[in-house]
């Protein structure tokens, strides 16, 4: 029984990239062994690596001059990570807009002096359309997370927050659209959301802003950018299937046709549930508004377990709002295509037409 899986992560993958990766667990290419088995020394590993970066590279458009590294841990471990490279030396503060950017600001003070930037979704719009230096003048480096997966809020634009250096967390929307490098100096995202499954965190960074820092091995950036990667045994499986999503994001148009799939589909459940303004709130300003991660909440908390038990009923799974804040949050990662829209849009018709 097919399950329409609208989870926030580990998220829905492309059904051909299963294919090739099941037929890659009982024989991988000429290799004589599984996937499972290929040594991260070995020259097949070497090749999936080289073509992964080369269409990671060409994907994202990362300059030519940035490291690329993809670590464990995912992105709650960047939170001692970063402070113990990056804030060694320098000075870190954090924008906080919501539940994550929360955490590693409660991480990073325990570690070093950090201050907080606190915008509301509703203050973001304003924000980012004047000069906003002000608010970090006195920090090296500004961290901030561009998608809010709990809150459902989203800043895509960083080059209209007036930094030079920035830390961005793009765990739940890397891969979604298109973004301006100039004053990002280090981006990480957990793969679990658009670009794969758990075990590894995609790491990228200018290599003339890699600290130098006498840290332990798996703290030491710059001695795990040198060893690309295979300073310890990686999450070979992982690193495939990201290799896999890679290449079937270039085949389907690369994010220009992920961009404008994403605008496409979180627009069309916005204008429908903005229909339905007496039954259920929409909590985040319209500006700030995830394109990855909707969430809504009922005006009566029956209907709310009403609609997750319907929606159960026809195997729509993924949809119960994070446990912190509860409601109701549908995920629009780049493997949810205009079907899976469409049958979750036409389930919230009919349920908002019989109550």
């Amino acid at each position: 029984m097919m399950k329409y899986n609208y989870s926030a992560g580990p998220a829905r993958i492309a059904p051909s990239v299963i294919t090739k990766a099941n037929e890659s667990i009982i024989h991988y290419e000429d290799s004589g062994m599984s996937i499972l088995e290929i040594s991260h020394r070995s020259n097949e590993y070497k090749k999936i690596m080289e073509e992964l970066k080369i269409n990671l590279t060409s994907l994202l458009n990362i300059p030519d001059d940035y490291f690329i590294l993809l670590l464990q841990g995912g992105a709650t471990y960047q939170n001692t990570f970063l402070p113990h490279n990056y804030g060694v030396d320098n000075k870190i503060d954090c924008l906080i807009t919501g539940e994550w950017s929360k955490k590693t600001f409660e991480d990073f003070v325990l570690i070093k002096d950090t201050e907080k930037i606190t915008l509301e979704d509703s203050k973001i719009e304003k924000f980012l359309s004047e000069d906003n230096s002000e608010y970090f003048k006195d920090t090296d480096y500004l961290h901030l997370t561009s998608n809010e997966t709990i809150n459902g809020i989203q800043i895509r634009d960083f080059n209209k927050i007036n930094h030079p250096s920035l830390i961005v967390d793009m765990s739940s929307d890397l891969g979604s659209y298109k973004f301006d490098w100039e004053n990002l100096k280090y981006i990480y995202a957990g793969a679990q959301k658009n670009m794969g499954i758990p075990g590894i965190t995609i790491c990228i960074g200018d290599e003339a802003h890699l600290p130098d820092v006498k840290n332990p091995s798996y703290l030491n950036l710059k001695k795990l950018s040198e060893n690309d990667s295979v300073l310890n045994t990686p999450s070979t499986f992982s690193v495939y299937i990201l290799h896999l999503v890679c290449q079937w994001m270039i085949d389907s148009g690369g994010l220009d046709f992920f961009e404008q799939q994403s605008i496409k589909h979180s627009n069309l459940l916005y204008e429908q549930l903005e229909s339905y303004s007496e039954k259920l709130i929409l909590p985040v300003s319209k500006f700030a508004r995830s394109r990855s991660n909707i969430v809504f909440n009922f005006v009566d908390n029956n209907l709310e377990k009403e609609f997750l038990s319907e929606a159960g009923k026809q195997n729509i799974v993924g949809i119960k709002g994070h446990r912190s804040v509860g409601g109701i949050r549908i995920s629009l990662y780049n493997s949810v295509d205009s079907e899976m829209v469409d049958y979750i849009s036409e389930f919230i018709s009919k349920f908002f037409k019989k109550i």
